[in-house]
């Protein structure tokens, strides 16, 4: 079995609360928590894709980091734990996605991987001026994109 870390890149980590500590997310931030992670032996950081936030009074991830970008940093500053991020093919053309993987995956030196989906939820597909659904005129979701709608 694998155990593995699942980074905090959008703001205020995973709780949806007042109560909790607010932050925005960093590469620091999370640099410091992998670089924990590998000194652990844990075997794996993974983080997610986000693209639009909850809002409201806690503005629940409204803030967060490009989950490819973030991982090509942190493949540089460490060396042995696997990490991984999140792609939505929805979102992201296969070539554009393969191509940065193949990178990633150079500058660690074979310890990239990519976690599919296709995409995290609803809202997200509907984010303001949001038209990459265009293509196929209805998602796996069964909606349209916003230059679409009727």
């Amino acid at each position: 079995m694998d155990i593995g870390v699942f980074i905090p890149i959008g703001n205020n980590g995973w709780l949806i609360s007042k109560n909790s500590p607010q932050f925005k997310p960093s590469f620091d931030l999370n640099k410091e928590i992998v670089m924990k992670a590998e000194k652990y032996d844990m075997d794996f950081a993974l983080s997610m894709i986000k693209l639009r936030g909850f809002g409201g009074e806690t503005e629940f991830w409204d803030y967060n980091l490009e989950s490819f970008t973030l991982m090509a940093g942190l493949a540089a500053v460490t060396s042995k734990i696997q990490l991984y991020a999140t792609a939505a093919t929805l979102v992201l053309p296969p070539a554009i996605m393969a191509r940065m993987a193949s990178t990633i995956d150079s500058i660690s030196n074979g310890r990239f991987g990519v976690n599919l989906v296709t995409l995290p939820n609803v809202a997200q597909a509907t984010a303001k001026n949001s038209t990459y659904l265009c293509r196929s005129k209805r998602s796996r979701h069964g909606f349209l994109c916003p230059s679409c709608r009727l």
